[in-house]
């Protein structure tokens, strides 16, 4: 499912982008304990880095604009401690068209994580998992740094299976 941000949202991704790549510069450099695995692997500029945290927190409006987030603020300073959108909904962004979900062993495991490709303004919706669903053996990945686990695209669900109470998702039963 393609969505294309407007230029409020646009704007609001560009400003939190900047803010979070300031916040993790220490890890750009990798000089905390906490690595960027995707800075480690590919490298490059910082404002490359920057760059990247803007498309991630543009795919973070897409999916709350999708589940009727109105006048959607993404958040900085809370990593792991609170969802990205809602109460429980994890956002993970790949640039690669047909990538798949991976999740970490530090994401929260009462959350669902959607899966979203693209970059600003132009993203797709490509599914969603329960994060601790995810973390079963079959799919840990010995390709991925650390904890991590991969889940196919094949094994996604639809983002129509997804149906909002308020700021909490929960799986659709049918789908509409």
């Amino acid at each position: 499912m393609k969505i294309i941000l407007d230029e409020l949202m646009v704007t609001r991704s560009i400003e939190c982008g900047i803010k979070r790549a300031n916040r993790y510069r220490p890890q750009f450099e990798g000089v905390t304990t906490k690595k960027n695995y995707d800075q480690d692997l590919h490298g490059g500029s910082f404002s490359e880095f920057a760059e990247k945290q803007i498309d991630a927190v543009g795919a973070e409006c897409v999916v709350a604009e999708y589940l009727g987030f109105e006048d959607y603020q993404p958040l900085n300073e809370t990593y792991k401690d609170k969802a990205d959108v809602g109460q429980n909904i994890e956002v993970k962004h790949t640039y690669l068209e047909q990538g798949n979900l991976i999740i970490t062993g530090i994401d929260r495991d009462a959350d669902i994580a959607v899966l979203v490709t693209g970059r600003c303004p132009t993203y797709y919706l490509a599914g969603w998992f329960w994060v601790k669903e995810a973390k079963d053996e079959k799919y840990r990945s010995e390709l991925l740094v650390g904890d991590s686990y991969l889940i196919p695209r094949k094994d996604l669900l639809p983002v129509e299976f997804i149906e909002m109470d308020r700021d909490i998702a929960y799986e659709r039963a049918y789908p509409l």
